[in-house]
């Protein structure tokens, strides 16, 4: 009889569970399937657009769309959960990095206009039809535009030299930040990367524009005048 080696047979790589790849392959349907239904909403609107149109744009049958989506509602629910849920989680992580508070402010406008380069319709979708949605699915989506309008109006008070810990938000930070997100969320009614520039040069534009004004942001630009 051989004696048995002592050596071991070498090992096979063990494959990816089954369920693991699934569970992705269903992720990244349910991910194109949610990016094509805000461009269609985007385009005609959330009342003009039906689960079928819907179905019909991306080529599956109307059962298998409800397979995902217990109703139209619930469908604009998913798209506006996910996008603010992606845009919050990666504007926190930006916000935590060390810095002063206006390269954060900085961080997180052209953090905002970047996510809206790459989501133009979801984000679109997001500004137009928040009063769409009700009940929970409304409160739920509200809850994560209100953190993320906290951590534009902490930056901001921490700009304006106010106490952030104590006493909440003045009337000027509060303002501060809705006018900044109001230059962010229309941006898609006219920017255009081939007439503006990338979204680097617009977001620097907008801190100059709340940090010294319109007068001191057309001076800071204007070339030195030369001495005679």
């Amino acid at each position: 009889m051989p004696r048995p080696s002592n050596s071991r047979a070498p090992q096979r790589p063990k494959a990816e569970p089954v369920a693991s790849v699934k569970r992705e392959a269903t992720t990244r349907k349910l991910d194109a399937v949610l990016a094509a239904a805000a461009a269609l909403i985007a385009e005609k609107g959330f009342e003009a657009t039906s689960m079928r149109d819907v179905a019909g744009a991306l080529n599956v049958s109307l059962a298998g769309l409800y397979h995902y989506f217990k109703s139209k509602e619930d469908l604009l629910y998913q798209i506006q959960y996910k996008t603010f849920a992606s845009l919050l989680a990666a504007q926190e992580e930006a916000s935590a990095l060390p810095g002063t508070p206006e390269e954060r402010l900085r961080r997180l406008v052209v953090g905002h206009l970047a996510f809206f380069a790459s989501h133009p319709a979801e984000l679109k979708v997001c500004t137009y039809e928040i009063e769409s949605l009700t009940g929970d699915h409304y409160h739920t989506t509200e809850g994560l535009r209100r953190r993320y309008y906290r951590l534009m109006s902490h930056v901001l008070a921490e700009l304006m030299g106010e106490a952030t810990d104590i006493g909440g938000e003045s009337r000027a930070s509060r303002h501060a930040a809705l006018y900044v997100f109001g230059m962010l969320n229309w941006i898609f009614m006219w920017y255009d990367p081939a007439r503006h520039g990338a979204v680097a040069e617009i977001g620097d534009e907008m801190i100059d524009l709340v940090l010294h004004g319109v007068r001191g942001s057309a001076a800071a630009r204007r070339p030195p005048k030369r001495r005679p």
